[in-house]
C-alpha cells in the first residue's frame, strides 16, 4: 500500500502560491506577479521548481523583460546583490539564465537594477563582487559569457563582453572545468559569426586545445553540415534558389536590442560602433533581402535554406580566420614504406604488420584539420589550408596517409577532384602507407563506406566499381601489383570485400527482373487480347465498325506498339536472369539493360493506357465538359502514378547506361571526350 505523504495546510498554502506565480509567469503576466509578491514579499527568493529555480530563473530563460523589471523593483536594496548569488541544481544564477537568450535588454534590467542597484560606485570592494558576480561558474565551470557563446546570439555575447571588461578581465571566462574553450562551444553550437567576433576579440583563442588536443579548427573541421561542399546534394530548383537568396541575413536591426547607453558604442574598442550601426548598401542590395524576406516569411522551405546559406557562408569566413593559425600540417611524420612496391610477402612481416596496426589504433581518426576535413568531404576547408600552405599538400599523417589516401578511403569525391587537379597528385599517388596500402587498397576497402550516394544495390556496387577503375587510372601501371602487408593485391581486396554487396545486388536485380517480367507479361497479354476485340465491334465482313475514325488508327498504333515493347522488355529481362551476374557484368553492361527495359516496360505501359483512352473516347461521347474531363484525367491517372514514381529509378539508370556508352566512346574512339563525362556528387 502506499504510503500517504501528510501535508500540512501552510505546505499546502506555499504550493497554491507556487502553483499560481508559475502559471503567471509563463504568461508573462508581470501585474499579476506583483499582486502574488505583494502580499508576501518575502516568497520572491523561494524556490518553486524541482530544479530549485527561482521566480527570476524562469523569467530569466525565457526573456520576459516586462516581468523582471516589475520584479526587480519589489527586492530590497540589500538583498539584490544577493538575488543574482543564488543558484540552482545546475549551479546556474540568474544571469546564467538570461544569458542563453536573445533577450539584451532582459540582462540589461538584471544588471542595471540588481548589479549596479546602488550606482555606478567604484570602491574596490564593490568591483570586487561586481566581477565575482560576472565571473560565477555553474557545475560545468561555464561563467554567463561562455553561456552566452554557446546558447545565446552575438549581441548577448558583446553586450555580457562589455560588462565583463568594466571590472575585469574576459580571459578568465575563456574556459571551462573541461578544458573546452569558449570559442570551441561557439563552434560546436555553429554560432560562428559569434566565434568570428570572438576571435577578432582575442586572436589567441584559435590556439586554444581542448582535452584532447583539438583547436577549434579541429571542431570546425568535423561538422559536414556546416558547409555547402559535404551537404546532401538538393535538387535543381532548390541549388537555383540557394544560390539566388543572400549569404547574410539581411538584419540591420541588431542594436535594437542594445541598451541605449550602448547603440552607438563600439563593444571591442570603445568609440563610435562601427560593425553595429546600420550599413550601407546598395538600393539593389535592400531590395533583393526584402524579397528574400518576404519569400522567407510565407514559404517555410525558402526560409530553411536561407538559413543554411548564412551558416555556411559564416562557415566559410570563420574557417578562412581559423586556418591562418594552424600549424598542425608541418608536424612531420615518416612513412614506414617507401614508395616502392612489393609483389610477395612472407609470413614473417605479420609481427611488424601487427605493431603497426597497434601504433594506428592511437589515432583512429586524422590527427589534422586538413584531412579532418578531407574525411568529412569540406573541400572549402581543404582549399583553404592549401591555398594558404601550398605544401601542406605532402603532409603525412601518423599511420603514414596522404591527403589522396584519406579522400579515397572516405570515398568523399569532390575532396578527391580537387587534389586530383592540383600537380603535386602524381607524387601522391606513388605514397604507400604503414599498413602497405596504395591509393588502390584503399579505394578497394569498405571500412569507411557509407552506402555511397546511388539508390539500388546495383548502382551502388557500379558505382564502386567504377571509384576503383578511376582510382587505378591515377597509379601507375606496376602498382596494381603491389601487395599490402596482408599479402593481398588491391584487386583480391577488392573482390574480397564485396562479396555480400555483390551478393545483395544480385539477389536485388533477380527479383525487380523476375517482377518486371511478370509485368511485362500481363501487359503483352492484355494488348494482344484488346487486338482482336477491336472498340465498337464489326460488320458482317470482319470489317471495324469504326475503322474511318481517325481514334482507331491510333488505338491500333498504340495496341501494336504496347505488344512490342512488352515483349521486347520480357526478352531484356529474361537475358539479364540467365546472365552470370558477376563483379564485371555490374560495370557497365547490366546498368544498360536494366535502362533499356525500364524504358521498354515504361513505354509498354504507357502505350496500353493510351489505347485504352483512345477507346473511351472512341465508345464514350460525353455531353458536358466537366463529366468528360474527369473520365479522361482518370484514364491517364495510371500513366501519371507509374512515371512519377518510376521515374527516379529509370531517371538513375538511364544515367548510368548514357556514362556506359560515353565510357566506350572514350576507350575505343579517338578524340577527346572528357567534356561529356557525368560526375557523381
Amino acid at each position: 500500500m502506499a504510503k500517504e505523504i501528510d501535508i500540512s495546510k501552510p505546505e499546502m498554502i506555499n504550493f497554491d502560491e507556487m502553483r499560481e506565480a508559475y502559471a503567471k509567469v509563463l504568461k508573462n503576466d508581470a501585474q499579476g506577479l506583483k499582486g502574488i509578491y505583494q502580499k508576501n514579499p518575502d516568497a520572491i527568493f523561494n524556490q518553486i521548481t524541482a530544479c530549485r529555480d527561482t521566480i527570476f530563473h524562469i523569467a530569466a530563460y525565457r526573456g520576459c523583460k516586462e516581468v523582471l523589471k516589475v520584479l526587480v523593483t519589489m527586492v530590497a536594496q540589500s538583498k539584490k546583490r544577493q538575488l543574482l548569488k543564488m543558484k540552482n541544481i545546475h549551479g546556474n544564477t540568474i544571469l546564467h539564465e538570461v544569458a542563453t537568450t536573445t533577450n539584451v535588454k532582459a540582462a540589461y534590467v538584471l544588471i542595471g537594477e540588481l548589479l549596479y542597484s546602488d550606482g555606478s560606485q567604484n570602491h574596490e570592494s564593490d568591483i570586487r563582487e561586481r566581477e565575482e558576480i560576472l565571473s560565477d561558474r555553474n557545475k560545468l565551470g561555464e561563467t554567463p559569457l561562455f553561456r552566452s557563446a554557446e546558447y545565446g546570439n552575438k549581441t548577448m555575447v558583446m553586450y555580457l563582453a562589455s560588462e565583463v571588461e568594466r571590472v575585469g578581465n574576459l580571459q578568465d571566462h575563456y574556459k571551462r572545468y573541461d578544458g573546452v574553450s569558449i570559442l570551441h562551444i561557439a563552434v560546436i553550437s555553429q554560432r560562428f559569426e559569434t566565434a568570428i567576433w570572438l576571435l577578432n576579440k582575442n586572436k589567441e583563442l584559435a590556439t586554444y586545445k581542448d582535452k584532447n588536443g583539438k583547436t577549434s579548427l579541429h571542431v570546425l573541421a568535423s561538422m559536414a553540415t556546416a558547409f555547402k561542399s559535404s551537404s546532401h546534394a538538393k535538387g535543381l530548383l532548390k541549388e537555383f534558389i540557394y544560390h539566388c537568396l543572400p549569404s547574410h541575413s539581411c538584419d540591420e536591426d541588431e542594436t535594437d536590442q542594445l541598451p541605449l547607453n550602448l547603440k552607438n558604442k563600439d563593444l571591442e574598442h570603445g568609440g563610435p560602433s562601427k560593425g553595429l550601426n546600420k550599413t550601407d548598401h546598395s538600393k539593389g542590395f535592400n531590395l533583393h533581402c526584402a524579397i528574400s524576406k518576404c519569400f522567407a516569411k510565407g514559404w517555410r522551405m525558402i526560409n530553411e535554406m536561407w538559413t543554411q546559406r548564412i551558416l555556411h557562408a559564416s562557415a566559410v569566413e570563420l574557417a578562412k580566420i581559423l586556418v591562418r593559425t594552424d600549424s598542425s600540417w608541418f608536424e612531420p611524420h615518416e612513412p614506414e614504406e617507401e614508395d616502392a612496391i612489393c609483389l610477395d610477402r612472407n609470413f614473417q612481416e605479420e609481427t611488424v604488420l601487427k605493431k603497426s596496426a597497434a601504433k594506428g589504433m592511437e589515432s583512429l581518426e586524422p590527427d589534422t584539420p586538413l584531412f579532418i576535413a578531407a574525411s568529412t568531404g569540406i573541400v572549402e576547408i581543404v582549399d583553404e589550408i592549401l591555398t594558404m600552405y601550398p605544401q601542406a599538400v605532402e603532409h603525412i599523417s601518423k599511420t603514414g596517409q596522404n591527403i589522396l589516401h584519406v579522400a579515397i578511403m572516405y570515398r568523399k569525391y569532390k575532396v578527391f577532384d580537387f587534389v586530383k587537379s592540383r600537380e603535386e597528385k602524381n607524387r601522391l599517388v606513388r605514397g604507400i602507407d604503414n599498413h602497405g596500402c596504395t591509393i588502390l587498397h584503399h579505394a578497394a576497402d569498405t571500412g569507411y563506406y557509407q552506402g555511397g550516394t546511388k539508390p539500388t544495390h546495383a548502382l551502388k556496387l557500379q558505382q564502386e566499381l567504377q571509384w576503383f577503375e578511376d582510382v587505378k587510372t591515377l597509379l601507375p601501371s606496376h602498382f596494381t601489383m603491389h601487395r599490402n602487408k596482408k599479402n593481398m593485391t588491391a584487386g583480391q581486396m577488392f573482390n574480397d570485400m564485396h562479396l555480400e554487396q555483390l551478393k545483395t545486388a544480385q539477389d536485388w536485380v533477380k527479383n525487380t527482373s523476375q517482377s518486371c517480367s511478370t509485368v511485362a507479361v500481363l501487359v503483352a497479354t492484355v494488348v494482344f487480347a484488346a487486338a482482336y476485340t477491336a472498340p465498337g465491334g464489326f460488320l458482317s465482313n470482319g470489317r471495324p465498325i469504326l475503322l474511318e475514325k481517325p481514334l482507331y488508327s491510333f488505338f491500333t498504333v498504340m495496341d501494336v506498339a504496347g505488344l512490342a515493347s512488352s515483349l521486347t522488355s520480357v526478352v531484356i529481362f529474361l537475358s539479364i536472369l540467365t546472365s552470370s551476374l558477376e563483379f564485371e557484368d555490374f560495370s557497365q553492361r547490366l546498368p544498360r539493360n536494366l535502362s533499356l527495359g525500364f524504358t521498354f516496360l515504361f513505354f509498354s505501359v504507357t502505350s496500353t493506357m493510351l489505347s485504352f483512352t483512345a477507346t473511351i473516347l472512341l465508345l464514350v461521347h460525353l455531353e458536358k465538359k466537366w463529366t468528360a474531363t474527369l473520365t479522361y484525367a482518370a484514364a491517364f491517372l495510371p500513366i501519371c502514378v507509374f512515371a512519377l514514381f518510376q521515374f527516379p529509378l529509370y531517371y538513375e539508370y538511364f544515367v548510368a547506361a548514357v556514362k556506359s556508352v560515353l565510357d566506350f566512346l572514350q576507350r575505343n574512339f579517338p578524340g577527346n571526350w572528357e567534356f561529356l563525362q557525368i560526375k557523381d556528387d
